[in-house]
């Protein structure tokens, strides 16, 4: 893999962003197919994951086509569970022809959706009912594809996950929610120091208006896709050194 790397953080089922980041970044034509790039080993694109549950009640009702949410109507989480279905099928589609050519690794979402393990996950006070075991598991097909996502990657030295840098940030046991495993970020020392890898990439914690770094800026946090319209994605160009180029809108606000 000698091309450049283009990362997405988390993207909870927010369809039409993802596809316009992948155009943007030149990973995909007009018909949403694998580009030339991609298919022939020019770029590389790792998504950190988090693909499913959208992160607000008016997301949720945008992609069901009403004007309001109730997660505690039955209906209502059907038709989510179906919208996001089909966004993971085309997900999937996309990487089978580009074999090789997409990494995506698990979130903690993404792992709730797959084994139902750990309770009912929320965003503040908006609790996913998505397939539950005690009602809808997610698809056979789907279960299967999302059992194959690792955890973690590492790519010319540089490190991808979800959540951080230790095995064990990327664990989603019943320590994770309890522990606090996302406050390395806040340690002022650096925490890759105690790892192999040259830089790391991770989601899972929101931020906003432009870089974020941690690990005394060896680790770049690239959850910027979860407000209105902002987005953010990363090219990597590995070489002897790193060339790191960060593309999107950053901040989307009426002051």
């Amino acid at each position: 893999m000698t091309g450049r790397i283009v990362v997405v953080g988390d993207i909870h089922a927010q369809a039409d962003k993802f596809w316009h980041i992948l155009g943007e970044a030149g990973l995909r034509d007009a018909a949403c197919r694998p580009s030339a790039d991609l298919l022939e080993g020019r770029a590389h694109l790792v998504l950190l994951g988090d693909l499913v549950h959208a992160k607000t009640r008016a997301r949720y009702a945008a992609m069901i086509g009403e004007s309001s949410f109730d997660e505690y109507d039955p209906p209502q989480v059907r038709r989510a569970e179906r919208a996001q279905e089909t966004f993971l099928r085309d997900v999937k589609g996309f990487c089978e022809r580009a074999p090789g050519g997409v990494t995506i690794l698990l979130g903690n979402h993404d792992y709730s959706a797959l084994t139902g393990a750990g309770g009912v996950l929320s965003t503040d006070d908006l609790p996913h009912l998505e397939w539950q075991p005690s009602s809808r598991p997610l698809p056979g097909d789907l279960r299967a594809w999302l059992a194959t996502w690792p955890t973690e990657v590492v790519i010319h030295g540089v490190h991808f996950a979800h959540v951080g840098p230790k095995p064990e940030h990327n664990r989603y046991d019943a320590g994770f929610y309890l522990e606090g495993r996302r406050d390395w970020i806040l340690e002022d020392r650096d925490v890759l120091a105690e790892t192999p890898y040259r830089f790391g990439v991770y989601g899972h914690t929101p931020v906003r208006g432009g870089a974020h770094f941690a690990s005394q800026g060896r680790a770049l946090l690239l959850d910027m896709n979860g407000y209105g319209d902002e987005y953010a994605y990363l090219t990597l160009t590995p070489g002897d050194e790193l060339k790191l180029e960060l593309r999107g809108l950053f901040l989307s606000t009426v002051l």
